[in-house]
């Protein structure tokens, strides 16, 4: 049923720069992806005064990166006729030269992304498939619904150089793979986006999963519901209930990005009998868009009346496209989140982490100076020059037996080369090191 309220021509939102014929064909998400801007041209044409040197700065950008927005997200960002917006949010999708000028430490680099070691990706020749924690095995789909600027997958996702290319073979070689080691219990579809994929390819896949016995959960992590929400049809939300999908991870960064289209995606599970599928929200920490208290409770409130539980605010990783523009310091966010576990229920609580080599860490809310026995400290840390430190060196003092450091025992605030990192013990029982950032 269409309701009324998702018209998009609804005067409580800002006029779309492209118009469907009908509201049927708005909520199609394939009229969404064919009419999606991917192009400079298609942008000079729908921003009739957008100035040449912008226009030629996006030339300059596309060159080297992919973007892509879908009509509802261009929407959402209350563009102008010139491309200028108030909205916080253009500044993370729309195409940006300043992500291609941007300089500093924590600037876009391939070469030193390091979440994705070789050993970890268990189809030869292949990254699709990549193996980092003991009981899970990750898929990587390729390509969005939208480019978010900010993605961590950029160098998948974003660059046009990327090698990173998907194999026909690749699917049944992981799945090979998958049939050999049964430790393996949880499958994650990730990206990319995997909800890009058709459902006929959804559900085969989906099919060969659940016919490997040890295979227990499924999880889809997808940033459609801010992207573009109509992708959750009700023919999706069947195959979810069919091959018992068992968690959807819901990426999203603003309040106002739970729009009437976001609440009929989600009612979309209820009315299908699948409202039982667990919703989590994995929301990324952006410098000027959702760095304040309010911002972030206002969200974690909406997607807690949507059933979508706060799971991972997430510190943004260096050397990614946006990372010099859109990074906090780490501690920032423990500023930020520390109040409203004072003030909100704890169901609604995200888990505040960072992303780095050997995998997720929990930033703890607490920090500190504390001193540790030389013994205690007679340990290496793998730093992001790719060497190995003592870590007796990051102590900020020291005197014939003990060293002071600040953060936990196991979680420490220092620097490195002039640098602000953190180094803290990895779930791996390994000690390893963090970029930080100097950002407020």
């Amino acid at each position: 049923m269409i309701r009324q309220e998702l018209l998009f021509y609804n005067q409580k939102r800002k006029e779309v720069p492209m118009k469907p014929a009908n509201n049927e064909q708005w909520l199609d998400y394939k009229w969404q992806l064919a009419n999606s801007v991917r192009t400079t041209a298609q942008i000079r044409d729908l921003f009739p005064t957008i100035s040449q040197e912008a226009l030629k700065a996006i030339e300059q950008y596309e060159k080297q990166y992919r973007f892509q927005l879908t009509p509802y997200l261009l929407g959402c960002l209350d563009l102008d006729a010139d491309a200028s917006s108030q909205n916080k949010l253009a500044a993370l999708f729309f195409p940006s030269p300043e992500n291609l000028l941007a300089e500093g430490v924590a600037a876009y680099s391939p070469d030193m992304m390091n979440w994705e070691m070789p050993e970890e990706l268990v189809v030869e020749g292949s990254t699709a498939f990549q193996w980092k924690y003991s009981d899970r095995l990750l898929y990587r789909a390729t390509g969005c619904m939208s480019i978010c600027s900010y993605c961590f997958e950029a160098h998948r996702v974003i660059d046009k150089r990327t090698p990173k290319h998907p194999r026909k073979t690749d699917w049944e070689l992981g799945m090979d793979f998958i049939k050999v080691h049964p430790e393996i219990r949880e499958f994650v579809f990730s990206g990319g986006d995997p909800l890009l994929m058709p459902d006929e390819m959804i559900e085969r896949r989906l099919a060969d999963l659940r016919s490997i016995p040890h295979i227990e959960t499924i999880r889809f992590n997808s940033a459609v519901l801010m992207h573009c929400p109509m992708r959750i049809t009700g023919e999706l939300v069947r195959i979810f209930k069919r091959y018992e999908v068992t968690e959807l991870g819901v990426h999203i960064v603003h309040p106002r990005q739970i729009t009437p289209e976001f609440s009929e995606a989600i009612r979309e599970f209820d009315e299908c009998g699948y409202g039982s599928l667990i919703k989590l929200a994995q929301i990324p920490l952006m410098r000027s868009v959702n760095d304040s208290t309010e911002v972030l409770q206002e969200l974690l409130c909406k997607l807690e009346q949507h059933r979508v539980k706060g799971y991972y605010l997430l510190h943004d990783l260096p050397w990614t496209l946006g990372a010099v523009r859109f990074r906090t310091s780490v501690y920032k966010g423990v500023e930020l989140i520390k109040p409203l576990y004072r003030t909100m229920s704890h169901v609604a609580w995200p888990e505040y982490v960072i992303v780095a080599r050997g995998g997720k860490a929990t930033v703890p809310l607490e920090r500190n100076d504390f001193w540790l026995t030389r013994e205690a400290v007679d340990k290496q840390v793998w730093a992001i020059d790719g060497t190995r430190q003592p870590l007796e060196s990051f102590a900020s003092e020291r005197n014939d037996k003990l060293l002071k450091f600040n953060g936990t025992p196991e979680f420490i605030y220092t620097s490195y080369r002039e640098k602000p990192v953190v180094v803290f013990l990895n779930w791996k029982g390994e000690w390893e090191m963090y970029l930080d950032s100097n950002g407020a």
